[in-house]
């Protein structure tokens, strides 16, 4: 099976053919930047990292930008006589860029800042006025929708109930709108705003509307026509149907995007999370209660397509779950550590380009078929890939993940000496867990994955200077234990939790891990 995916514009799911493979182009829109990045922007943001890991998982090589529109109300009405718009926007958008490496999520090709598009948002204004697809009233201009036959086919909205277009703004503008659903392409800035100089008759200064940010970035970096291009559900109305009628009519192609994706929100199960409530969520308070990899993994379980109900409770609730895959890795890890050197699975890979089908991914997926349960890892990987391929259904991909562990503990590799086998079982299982976005990078094991991943700054890496003190403790606990002195044991148990260590006993000894 070849990958699908749910393309809002035909409202199914559709094979997935880039315009010029093997290469993808996604344009995401991002953060607005007033404000630090939530809980539901980082499932948004984390949905888009999954695509874009399964991508490349396939083989694909992804250019994927994502946009800062830094120039708007919020961050402006937020200036103060220390801070001006540009300082929100440029901090904002450093908390984004440190949140997204918190959760894992991989850095994009291109970050684009509107601002730094402005002329050529005023060449595409220009362009649209001069086909007659807008107008200039006092200084502003509209975008003329009667002039774009196609306006309401992404959203399924119908234009003639006289519905608010993209400024939201129906009573103020009724008089000089042609049409109620007419959207800013250009307006004038009030005293005391940024404001740029057109050259253009009519609407000689001011600065961009929203939608026509997006538009001239993404076209600037991926093309006048591209493959993907996404947000969240918010997008989809106004803005993304804004964006089509103003592209397309410039873009020389019947479509400008081809696929059109939009995860779902969050589903709060106390209340409504907004920032007047003062209830928003930040990605490092949630990181205080929950391992990344946890917040990933809970992620995966609801399809993107699915409202996500929320809760600390949840999140506990599919790390318990969860907690068994990682305790598998955490054996393999400590089994191959009696290997010398670094150990290598004795299998000769081929070219993807001379493999068919299904087994041409992932690159190394052949050396992961090898050894004692090397069947056991070939069903995974087809359920996992055949999941995937059904509108990345991360949902069944990490059943089939769950399943895989359940399989290789009822086959007994807990007991197996098997170092080769073990090692392309760890090799499969990590290699997968990094499609969802969850990293497990060892130089020595699998240095052709730890390249891929986020250096192991944070986390188990921020103890290595540790590892021979925590081990020495480890090793006193143990000696305690044996003289029957449980009170020491458990005195230096509970100093290990304390700061922040699980241990747990096992018939190789006492194998210890962060959280």
């Amino acid at each position: 099976m070849a990958l699908h995916v749910f393309n809002t514009l035909t409202r199914k799911k559709d094979e997935f053919i880039p315009a010029r493979p093997p290469v993808v182009r996604i344009y995401t829109c991002g953060l607005t930047v007033y404000s630090p990045m939530h809980i539901g922007h980082a499932r948004t943001y984390c949905f888009w990292d999954v695509f874009r890991r399964y991508l490349e998982y396939r083989g694909f090589y992804v250019l994927s930008v994502i946009n800062y529109p830094d120039i708007d109300d919020r961050n402006i009405n937020a200036a103060t006589a220390t801070r001006g718009p540009m300082d929100i926007a440029e901090y904002v958008a450093a908390t984004f860029r440190r949140d997204c490496r918190q959760l894992r999520i991989k850095d994009y090709a291109a970050y684009t800042r509107a601002t730094d598009f402005t002329q050529g948002q005023i060449e595409m204004v220009a362009q649209l006025i001069d086909k007659g697809h807008a107008y200039v009233v006092d200084g502003e201009v509209f975008y003329d929708i009667s002039s774009f036959p196609g306006y309401g086919k992404l959203s399924g909205r119908s234009v003639d109930a006289g519905q608010v277009g993209g400024s939201g703004r129906l009573t103020e503008d009724a008089g000089r709108k042609r049409h109620p659903s007419d959207f800013t392409l250009w307006k004038p800035s009030p005293a005391g705003h940024p404001v740029w100089q057109t050259g253009q008759s009519g609407w000689e200064t001011g600065r961009p509307g929203w939608h026509i940010e997006c538009s001239t970035m993404s076209s600037a970096t991926l093309g006048s026509t591209f493959d993907v291009h996404g947000g969240a559900v918010d997008n989809l109305f106004p803005h993304h149907e804004n964006e089509i009628a103003q592209s397309t009519p410039l873009c020389g192609a019947h479509n400008w995007v081809k696929y059109w994706m939009h995860p779902e929100h969050l589903d709060l199960r106390e209340e409504k999370m907004s920032k007047s409530l003062g209830n928003v969520i930040g990605v490092p308070e949630l990181l205080t209660k929950h391992r990344y990899d946890e917040v990933r993994w809970f992620w995966s379980m609801t399809h993107y397509r699915s409202k996500l109900a929320y809760s600390d409770e949840l999140i506990d609730s599919a790390a318990e779950g969860y907690s068994k895959i990682r305790k598998l890795v955490g054996i393999l890890v400590d089994k191959l550590s009696a290997v010398e050197g670094e150990p290598q699975v004795p299998v000769h890979g081929r070219y993807a380009t001379l493999r068919q089908g299904d087994v041409a991914v992932p690159r190394l997926g052949e050396r992961f078929r090898y050894g004692e349960y090397g069947e056991i890892t070939a069903r995974m990987m087809g359920k996992f890939i055949s999941a995937m391929d059904d509108d990345l259904n991360a949902p069944l991909a990490t059943a089939a993940l769950f399943d895989y562990v359940n399989e290789l503990y009822a086959a007994g590799i807990e007991q197996s000496a098997d170092m080769l086998s073990i090692l392309a079982v760890y090799q499969a299982l990590t290699r997968h867990l990094y499609v969802l976005g969850i990293e497990y990078p060892d130089e020595r094991l699998f240095p052709e994955l730890a390249a891929e991943c986020f250096p192991a700054g944070g986390g188990e890496g921020a103890l290595e200077p540790y590892k021979q003190f925590i081990d020495r403790l480890l090793a006193l606990r143990l000696q305690a234990r044996k003289d029957k002195d449980f009170a020491k044991a458990d005195l230096i148990r509970d100093l290990l939790a304390e700061a922040g260590l699980s241990v747990e006993d096992t018939a190789q000894g006492p194998r210890w891990e962060l959280g």
